[in-house]
């Protein structure tokens, strides 16, 4: 079995050599499939991240709840790997962390329990809802106090049936794990 770095790194190399149509094809997938969950339309705030590189672009989502009157928020990273989600809006300012990903570094922390959907980030989400993230534990420790509706987008190279990887006792389960089809 492959150690949880191996499979990461496989991941990452997978959606690297992903060409500009496939990716393209399968976030449009993602997009309408995440736009049409009853929870999506449901929600008034909303937490996501700003991608980067080689992850599910998420300017589009970001948009979308904007134009639709959602409120949305964007994590900082903390010491002691925490978070503290931002609102995004016309005014936010930004830097880059440590991490090389825009972050915001002002606007109203909008506090966990008051999110109505996060889209959750990470590497390799299994049918079943198990996810593997990029481990730095930061979506563990945050996804405890959060009582929203937690999906993730899988990109192909992202899909997996059930969990290949070890389950720790405190990785939190996802509700949806929306996959685009090649």
């Amino acid at each position: 079995m492959a150690t949880k770095k191996e499979l990461r790194q496989q991941t990452i190399q997978a959606l690297k050599t992903m060409s500009a149509e496939q990716r393209l094809a399968a976030s449009e997938q993602l997009y309408q499939q995440l736009w049409a969950l009853p929870e999506w339309q449901a929600a008034s705030k909303i937490a996501t991240t700003i991608s980067s590189g080689f992850e599910l672009a998420t300017q589009p989502i970001i948009d979308r709840a904007h134009a639709e009157g959602k409120v949305v928020a964007v994590p900082q990273t903390l010491p002691h790997r925490q978070m503290a989600f931002h609102v995004v809006d016309d005014h936010t300012n930004f830097e880059r962390s440590k991490f090389g990903l825009l972050e915001p570094v002002d606007g109203e922390v909008i506090a966990p329990d008051q999110f109505d959907l996060i889209v959750v980030p990470g590497l390799i989400f299994a049918a079943t809802g198990e996810r593997l993230g990029f481990g730095g534990g930061y979506y563990d420790r945050y996804l405890p106090k959060t009582t929203g509706f937690k999906v993730s987008l899988a990109l192909p190279a992202q899909q997996a049936s059930q969990p290949s990887w070890t389950v720790e006792s405190f990785d939190v389960r996802l509700d949806a794990v929306l996959a685009a089809q090649l």
